[in-house]
C-alpha cells in the first residue's frame, strides 16, 4: 500500500481565508465634509439669501435731513428633502450556511447596505439633478445636486434667485484639453468678484480633471502644443517622483482639491457618465450643508418563511446657502 498523496486525497475541506476583499472605495469626501445642519421639519425646506447693497461714498452735506431710506433685501430659496433606501435579504438556507469571513449573512448584508446608502447620498449630492416634488408613481421627492446648485441658468423647480446664481464666467463647459490654468483662474476670479473677497474653496474633481490640474505645474500652453517647463529634484533615497497638485493658492483665494469618484453620475443606476471623471465642482463649505430628517437606520422587514429581510433608509436635504461664490466645470469630452 502506498502513502496518501495530498493531490488525490478524498474529503479535503476547501481552504478559504477568513476575509472578503472589497475593491471599491467606501470614501465619500463631500458629504463627510459637509456641515450637519438642523433637522428639517418638512420635505419642503426653505432659507433666506441676501447680499449687501452697493452704496455711494460721497460726503453728506451738513444740516441736511434724511429724506430717503434704503434696506437690504432678502430672497427666499427652497429645496426638497429626499428619502433613499437599500433593502437587502437572504434566504433561510443562506443564513444558516457557514461562510468564510461572515458570522451572519444578514448582518453582513446590512453592513454593506449602510455603505451603499452613504454612497447613494454622496452621488445625489454631487449630481447635476434638480430638486423634485413627489409625483407618484413617477418619482419621489428629490434633493438638488451640487452641479444644479452651481448652474448659471434658472432651475426648473424652486429656481435660485438670479442675483444669487453663479455668472456665466463661473461655469466651464468646453473640453478637457482646453481646460487650462487660465480657464480655472478666470472662473475663480469671477467667483471672488461676486463674493467681494477671497476665501477657501473645496474642489471635488474627477480623476481626469485632477490629472489635468496636476499638469499646470508641468506644461506651458502655446498656440499649437504644450511645452514642458518643469524641472524637479529627487532625493536619491526617496525613490519617488511626486506629481500632484492638491492646493492652489490664487489671488482669488485658496482651492483645496479632492478627487471624487461619485460625481455627476446617472440617477437610474448610479453608473458613471461621460462627465464623472472629467468634471469638478468648487464650493465654499461654509455655505453648504447636509440636513437629516432621518439619519441612516436599519429596520427588519416581516419574516414570511423564505428568509430574513431588512432595509437601510435615510431622509436628507442637500443645502447650498448661497451658490453665487462657487463655480463648476462640466466636461464631457477630452
Amino acid at each position: 500500500m502506498s502513502a496518501v498523496i495530498e493531490q488525490t486525497q478524498v474529503g479535503k475541506r476547501e481552504s478559504f481565508a477568513d476575509l472578503i476583499a472589497v475593491a471599491e472605495s467606501e470614501k465619500t469626501p463631500y458629504t463627510s465634509m459637509l456641515d450637519k445642519r438642523k433637522r428639517p421639519d418638512q420635505m419642503d425646506h426653505s432659507w433666506q439669501m441676501k447680499g449687501y447693497r452697493k452704496a455711494g461714498h460721497g460726503g453728506v452735506i451738513d444740516n441736511v435731513d434724511v429724506t430717503t431710506v434704503n434696506n437690504t433685501p432678502r430672497k427666499r430659496v427652497h429645496c426638497y428633502s429626499q428619502k433613499i433606501w437599500d433593502p437587502v435579504g437572504v434566504s433561510d438556507l443562506a443564513e444558516e450556511a457557514t461562510v468564510a469571513g461572515v458570522k451572519s449573512e444578514l448582518s453582513a448584508q446590512v453592513s454593506d447596505a449602510f455603505v451603499t446608502a452613504a454612497q447613494i447620498i454622496e452621488r445625489r449630492c454631487l449630481s447635476a439633478y434638480d430638486t423634485l416634488e413627489q409625483n407618484a408613481p413617477a418619482n419621489g421627492y428629490e434633493t438638488r445636486g451640487l452641479f444644479s446648485w452651481l448652474a448659471n441658468t434658472a432651475q426648473t423647480t424652486f429656481p435660485v434667485p438670479e442675483d444669487f446664481r453663479p455668472a456665466a464666467a463661473q461655469v466651464y463647459s468646453s473640453t478637457l484639453t482646453l481646460f487650462t490654468e487660465d480657464a480655472l483662474i478666470t472662473m475663480a476670479n469671477a467667483a471672488a468678484k461676486r463674493r467681494k473677497g477671497p476665501t477657501t474653496l473645496k474642489g471635488f474633481v474627477g480623476l481626469d480633471l485632477k490629472k489635468k490640474i496636476n499638469d499646470f505645474t508641468r506644461y506651458q500652453p502655446t498656440v499649437g502644443s504644450f511645452t514642458s517647463v518643469r524641472t524637479f529634484q529627487q532625493q536619491a533615497d526617496s525613490k519617488a517622483v511626486v506629481n500632484i497638485v492638491d492646493k492652489l493658492v490664487l489671488d482669488s483665494g485658496t482651492i483645496e482639491l479632492h478627487p471624487s469618484f461619485f460625481l455627476y453620475t446617472n440617477k437610474a443606476d448610479g453608473e458613471d457618465t461621460l462627465y464623472t471623471h472629467r468634471s469638478g465642482a468648487f464650493v465654499d463649505m461654509d455655505m453648504a450643508g447636509l440636513a437629516y430628517t432621518r439619519l441612516p437606520r436599519v429596520f427588519k422587514l416581516p419574516y414570511q418563511g423564505g428568509g430574513q429581510k431588512a432595509c437601510v433608509d435615510a431622509i436628507f436635504l442637500h443645502q447650498v446657502d448661497n451658490p453665487m461664490g462657487g463655480f463648476s466645470a462640466t466636461i464631457t469630452t477630452d
